[in-house]
């Protein structure tokens, strides 16, 4: 398998992120689906509530930022820019479709490396 094979996240950038440590990254990868980013940003955009929908926006986009999990990150900066900007949420809700449909890829592709956690040896 390789790195390209896993979809929404890059695991040799998050395996270099904690030194090629595969207990830390799969405790990191059990993190990430136990919180659950997304639906407390469609709750916020819902809600109409621009700070909680940046506020919520900023904690994804970090949180994909720093796990490499680029689809998430982009969107979630998307979000978060049209919320600090006050700017009418409708557009948020496009954006909150395909966040879903991404956090379920990087969610399926997670539950590949933590059913089969000799992926990472092969990858990293």
């Amino acid at each position: 398998m390789r790195n390209d094979d896993i979809k929404g996240l890059d695991v040799v950038k998050g395996m270099a992120l904690v030194g090629k440590n595969k207990m830390v990254y799969t405790r990191l990868l059990k993190s990430f689906i136990g919180n659950d980013f997304c639906n407390q940003l469609l709750a916020a955009v819902e809600s109409g509530d621009t700070e909680q929908v940046r506020q919520k926006a900023h904690s994804l986009k970090g949180v994909a930022g720093n796990m490499h999990m680029e689809g998430l990150f982009n969107l979630s900066r998307e979000i978060e820019a049209a919320a600090k900007e006050g700017l009418n949420l409708t557009p948020a809700h496009e954006l909150i479709t395909q966040i879903i449909e991404m956090n379920s890829v990087t969610i399926n592709s997670i539950n590949m490396i933590l059913e089969n956690p000799n992926i990472l040896d092969e990858i990293s």
